[in-house]
């Protein structure tokens, strides 16, 4: 399995690792317990041989540089996938081109996916979907619960890696 990975994910990570300048205080997940899963899962994935999906832009990579600071564990974890070479690299077309890095997705999927930063994770998914077992990873941004039968229906399967703190967020909002 490939994964195209939402930056929540390494933020969140990133606030929970003992060796990173970031804070728990620096994400929305409010409970230890369930943030240490979000750190956990990342852990498991550097460990592992899956790759990491992005673009060949550099639009996904600039993202997490500019959230994370070279210190961040999540910034580590592309830097350690990236120099062990499991990095799986996706041409995407886009709407707009820097500084907003909008990609272009299907009429289908342009009026549900509204966030113009996860419309390239979700182009990348589907460009690596076309050969290999990909989804995309999220933490806490409710959102992807938002478009998730949308994303079903054109094969796209969101991992909520803490999902009932998502679902909990989600049914507040």
């Amino acid at each position: 399995m490939n994964h195209v990975i939402d930056t929540n994910v390494l933020i969140v990570a990133s606030g929970e690792h003992p060796d990173s300048p970031f804070l728990s205080a620096d994400h929305p997940v409010d409970k230890p317990e369930i943030a240490d899963k979000v750190l956990q899962w990342l852990s498991d994935f550097i460990d592992s041989n899956q790759l990491l999906v992005v673009d060949t832009d550099d639009a996904i990579r600039k993202e997490y540089f500019n959230k994370l600071s070279e210190q961040n564990y999540g910034r580590r974890a592309y830097i350690d996938k990236y120099d062990k070479g499991q990095i799986e690299y996706m041409a995407l077309t886009w709407e707009v081109k820097e500084p907003d890095w909008t990609a272009e997705l299907s009429d289908k999927l342009k009026v549900v996916v509204h966030d113009r930063s996860d419309k390239k994770f979700v182009a990348a998914c589907i460009e690596s979907l076309k050969e290999n077992d990909t989804n995309i990873i999220n933490a806490c941004d409710t959102d992807w619960i938002d478009w998730e039968d949308a994303l079903a229906k054109e094969g796209i399967v969101v991992e909520q890696l803490i999902n009932d703190w998502v679902r909990e967020k989600w049914n507040t909002k």
